[in-house]
């Protein structure tokens, strides 16, 4: 689908796409209209904001990139949204797509996808594609009051625009409204979709959201009260849209907006928001508004006291721990979202442990700071573990983010830190901790084979005994050495790699046969030796993991399962990027993937190897991209009411959600059908104009005239009368041939217009008909048929209306095909303008006449 953006939104838009980027260098401050990217963040947002695809994104920046490697966001804004330039780019595109079946070069048709449109530039590599760009931009007003408010403005601009835009997802349908249900983006709103998404599919929750009360407050509200009502009320209104809308995406603007007007209640900026902290501020205000209604609700109930109050979400999402600072002193503490710190964990039952315990380990940097323990008391239903990936360097200043791989699982056990295994647990940790001494121990030994200490480096001692042996000898060590032998072949010590891979002979020292016969039977003693030691190091290193491993693995501590439910993935950097979720339905026991709008089939193994994290490729700028879980999300297996199926009152203002919903349904759908049909018409009408000549009626002086469409004596005065007519049959344009129904309109219009010369005659002087319109002039004129048709074609391609009325566009352009093809000799030609011409002098002296009867009258 095209896409229009207003040239007063290009600004907004181009602040929107650089307001994520990382920190500028040092070297680079003194010009701050200059900053670094990469391709594919850009690519990424001017895709949200425009809707055009991937490729054709990337061959306009290349386009636009100078013998620098630079470019400028408003040039390529420019550039994507100029018609002609964006054909030609795209038809450059099709032909280098053909070439490439038979050109053996990948590089040569990026090269000639971006000639048409860029200046000449020295050689780069236009086959690397993805890369970190230089990016000029407008310098930023110093004022950061000045910066937000316009930052704001942006984006609301921005999610306007997109909110505009309708494509075939808005109005695909779902088979069964049992299927899962996807969320738009309306322009960076993926943190938004994500976490929305992995709420409203667990039941309880959705329970609660489309059973929140609707009361009138009898009292006076705060604003985080009256916010966190609007919100939730949105939120309600959302869910019931996923639940029962047949669409097979939604459109969340309305829920976004309410959630935007509590920023600053919340004190984040969303423009780039992390889905973990919009758990938690979700979360709050929904319960905050459950809080606000229900106490009302219990006053107006004349309960006694409104704080017995329970409110169901705080129960959905809070535990409670025991914090013991020392063998005297604990305290109880609230359990809401776990925050786990990723440096010195490597799953997700360490980082618990570490978080709550302190680490067995004693080894890890974090346990110095451990001085308290929390133990679990009461466990939530829902449970929420943000896995903590961000990272802040006081040298550079900036954000980065720990790709490293976490390992987490589908289900987890939480005895291993609840108050009643408390003594069991200690006795564990004690063992534990003598088991990671005698590991490190182990490790440092190893070390010391493998990293052994030479001149500031270190090397294996083993490959160390086999250069000097080789060295020595000519020949090298087989790497499992065989029983030693006093009269070693050396043919047998020559392993096949070596025969395979000759090196290039030193010149070595001469050696005497003593000298010599000590390397030959010292050397792989020493070698044997040190590789047999390590073998047994590396095998006892593999039996006590094993051993920790299997610490807590008894049924004692089996017994407070947990299931995962939802998995959110975030895949960039530390301030930009794009979140998605894993949600397990247990319904269907699936996974399911949800990408904002597109929802697809999953599996366990497709989540980890998303989720998990980890470095999967050697090339360091690809290493921010690696995505990896943000947000873990677990439900309590006990609790068979959180899968249960949903009950909810339908209440009339639901209905009238839905009601609305279906009736804009069918609006998108006609809007889409009427997009299709325009761009028909569009095409036939550019066809007609390349192949024939204009017919020479449409450059008449009457309708070719700068001025023709809004001053013409012919087209004025039934402009008004004209467009009433078109938007009566607007309605039928889907569904009768544009041409039939036209003549059906004119017909019409020539029928109601056409009074009898009696009739005229009688009205007058009081009334002139003829003045009525340019139809009831023809009329009582005689004048044929063909040429009241024509005049009706030609005023209906010359209205002045809006571009927004897709309808009446349509009207205008098949009046204009039709005026083209209606054959007209010259005498006819000449006929119609002397009819006009007439007509014209007709209201000119009717006109002069009342003018000068207007001053006499006056003298």
């Amino acid at each position: 689908m095209e896409v229009k953006v207003r040239p007063s939104h290009l600004k907004y838009m181009i602040k929107i796409m650089t307001v994520d980027t990382a920190a500028v260098p040092e070297n680079k401050k003194t010009n701050p209209s200059i900053t670094k990217r990469d391709r594919r963040d850009v690519i990424r947002q001017v895709r949200e904001i425009t809707g055009l695809d991937d490729n054709f994104i990337n061959q306009t920046i290349e386009a636009c990139k100078d013998s620098t490697g630079r470019y400028s966001l408003e040039q390529v804004i420019n550039l994507l949204f100029d018609d002609n330039l964006r054909n030609n780019l795209q038809q450059s595109t099709h032909n280098n797509q053909n070439q490439n079946q038979s050109h053996p070069n990948p590089n040569a048709s990026v090269q000639a996808t971006a000639t048409p449109l860029s200046p000449p530039t020295s050689d780069r590599n236009h086959g690397d594609t993805i890369t970190d760009d230089v990016i000029e931009i407008s310098p930023e007003n110093d004022n950061q009051q000045t910066i937000d408010d316009d930052l704001e403005r942006a984006l609301q601009l921005s999610r306007e625009t997109v909110e505009q835009i309708i494509d075939e997802s808005d109005i695909a349908e779902r088979k069964s409204c049992d299927e899962p249900v996807g969320l738009k983006n309306i322009g960076n709103t993926c943190w938004f979709n994500s976490i929305v998404q992995a709420l409203y599919t667990l039941p309880y929750f959705r329970q609660l959201i489309l059973n929140f009360p609707r009361s009138v407050i009898n009292r006076e509200l705060t604003d985080s009260e009256k916010q966190a009502i609007c919100f939730t009320e949105e939120l309600r209104n959302l869910c019931f849209l996923m639940l029962k809308s047949p669409r097979r995406s939604i459109n969340p603007d309305r829920a976004i907006k309410k959630f935007k007007n509590t920023r600053k209640l919340c004190g984040v900026d969303f423009s780039h928001e992390d889905c973990s902290e919009f758990a938690t501020h979700l979360i709050d205000l929904v319960e905050l508004a459950y809080e606000t209604v229900g106490k009302n609700l219990m006053n107006i109930d004349n309960t006694t006291i409104s704080t017995n109050f329970i409110n169901p979400i705080n129960t959905f999402v809070t535990g409670e721990v025991i914090v013991e600072r020392n063998e005297n002193n604990s305290i109880r503490e609230a359990l809401r979202q776990i925050n786990i710190q990723m440096i010195d964990s490597s799953n997700l039952y360490d980082g618990l442990e570490a978080l709550w315990l302190g680490s067995a380990d004693e080894s890890l940097s974090s346990q110095q700071a451990i001085v308290e323990q929390r133990w679990l008391t009461r466990l939530p239903p829902v449970l929420f573990i943000c896995l903590n990936r961000y990272r802040f360097s006081q040298t550079t200043k900036q954000a980065s983010k720990i790709i490293a791989p976490f390992e987490f699982y589908p289900e987890l056990y939480l005895d291993r830190y609840m108050l009643t295994n408390k003594n069991l647990i200690l006795n564990k940790r004690n063992i534990a901790r003598t088991l990671y001494a005698q590991l490190h121990e182990l490790e440092k030994t190893l070390d010391s084979y493998l990293k052994y200490p030479c001149n500031n480096e270190s090397f294996s001692l083993a490959n160390a005994i086999r250069v000097v042996y080789e060295y020595a000898t000519g020949c090298r060590l087989n790497p499992t050495l065989p029983k030693r032998n006093d009269s070693v072949s050396f043919d047998q010590a020559t392993s096949p790699r070596s025969r395979q891979h000759s090196v290039m002979p030193i010149q070595r020292s001469h050696l005497s046969n003593e000298e010599f016969q000590f390397i030959q039977n010292t050397l792989p003693t020493w070698l044997t030796e040190i590789e047999a030691k390590c073998a047994n190091i590396r095998e006892e290193i593999r039996r006590l993991k094993n051993e920790l491993k299997q610490l807590y693995n008894e049924s004692q501590l089996k017994q407070v399962l947990y299931t995962l439910h939802a998995v959110c993935v975030h895949e960039g950097s530390a301030t930009l990027g794009h979140f998605w979720t894993y949600v397990y339905h247990t319904d269907r026991q699936k996974w399911y993937r949800y990408n904002d709008n597109e929802v697809t089939e999953s599996k366990w193994a497709d989540v980890l190897e998303a989720a998990i994290g980890g470095q999967r490729t050697c090339n360091d700028r690809e290493v921010p991209r690696v995505p990896s879980a943000y947000l873990l999300v677990y439900i309590n297996a006990e609790q068979k009411s959180l899968s249960n199926d949903v009950y909810y009152e339908l209440t009339g203002d639901l209905q009238r959600v839905l009601h609305d919903d279906l009736i804009l349904l069918q609006e998108q759908r006609e809007t889409i059908k009427l997009e299709q049909l325009y761009n028909d018409v569009k095409t036939i009408w550019e066809r007609i104009e390349k192949s024939q000549p204009i017919h020479k009626v449409l450059s008449l002086p009457f309708f070719a005239g700068p001025n023709a469409p809004f001053d013409s004596e012919i087209v004025r005065p039934v402009v008004d009368s004209t467009i009433r007519v078109l938007k009566t049959y607007e309605t039928k344009i889907l569904s009768i041939e544009l041409n039939h129904l036209l003549q059906e309109i004119i017909d019409k219009e020539i029928k109601t217009y056409s009074p009898t010369a009696n009739i005229i005659a009688s009205a007058l002087p009081h009334n002139d008909y003829r003045l009525q319109h340019v139809l009831s002039y023809f009329s009582a004129n005689r004048i044929d048929i063909i040429y009241r048709q024509r005049i009706m074609y030609d005023i209906i391609r010359l209205l002045p209306i809006s571009n927004d009325d897709i309808r009446l566009r349509l009207f205008k352009l098949q009046a204009t095909i039709i005026c083209n093809e209606m054959k007209m000799s010259n005498d006819e030609v000449q006929e119609y303008q002397k009819i006009l011409s007439d007509y014209k002098d007709f209201r000119s002296v009717i006109a002069a006449y009342l003018v000068g009867y207007q001053l006499m009258h006056e003298n």
